[in-house]
């Protein structure tokens, strides 16, 4: 066998494995639950577990997993937008996303999620964070107030092409100036779903200049009934 067909074989046995250890980084694993219901849910997550549901296509079935390992995998994953692999009894091996989490704030509990199936080989649509980074130009140098108009990007890529996050940079962003969804960087084999023309971020007016504006306006306002009041006097003395 000569060289090049050695390095041929290499390459079409690693590429699938490549993609296949970076599509597991982030794994969970789940158990079968038979119960449903209120008094159930509550009795799972007394046991530290969390109930939870996966969907998709032809699918429609009911886990738990650990409230520990979840918490530890999201903040791994800084968030609900990555990529998670489940494994399970049975051969049980999904790939997934976040589709809801539900969470008591005042008790800092997960109270249930909902999974959505991915599967290998085709597009996904999902949305991912944006990120912004650096001080734009307007703030640091003109005061300015920097307005933040979007967090998440809504994308469509295959599931290995997923990023976590886009990076927007916002450093050379002046007074006055926005950044749209045409700005953002280009990311291979991931397509954005929004509008180009759609604004992520603007610069605008400080609030001390607001305030001033606003003062000018006011006072404008309220010299416009004296002027017309001399008016007034001056046509009742001719009379």
């Amino acid at each position: 066998m000569s060289n090049g067909q050695m390095l041929l074989i290499n390459v079409v046995f690693f590429y699938p494995l490549l993609i296949m250890s970076e599509l597991s980084e982030l794994t969970l694993n789940i158990t079968k639950r038979e119960s449903s219901g209120r008094n159930a849910c509550k009795q799972i997550r007394n046991a530290g577990q969390i109930p939870v549901v996966l969907y998709g296509k032809e699918l429609n079935k009911s886990y738990t997993v650990n409230d520990k390992e979840t918490r530890m995998l999201l903040r791994e994953a800084s968030g609900t937008s990555s990529l998670l692999r489940l494994l399970g009894d049975e051969g049980v091996d999904e790939l997934v996303l976040i589709k809801d989490l539900q969470k008591d704030q005042i008790k800092d509990q997960i109270l249930h999620i909902d999974f959505i199936q991915v599967t290998r080989g085709e597009d996904l649509q999902t949305k991912i964070p944006l990120t912004l980074k650096g001080e734009a130009i307007g703030v640091k140098t003109d005061g300015g107030i920097l307005e933040v108009l979007a967090q998440e990007i809504e994308i469509r890529c295959r599931p290995s092409n997923l990023p976590s996050q886009i990076e927007l940079d916002i450093s050379a962003l002046e007074l006055g100036g926005n950044l749209q969804i045409k700005d953002m960087p280009v990311i291979e084999n991931v397509m954005v779903i929004d509008s180009p023309d759609m604004i992520l971020v603007s610069c605008v007016g400080s609030a001390s200049g607001r305030s001033e504006a606003d003062d000018e306006i006011l006072e404008e306002e309220t010299e416009e009934p004296e002027e017309k009041s001399e008016e007034s006097e001056s046509s009742d003395s001719k009379e």
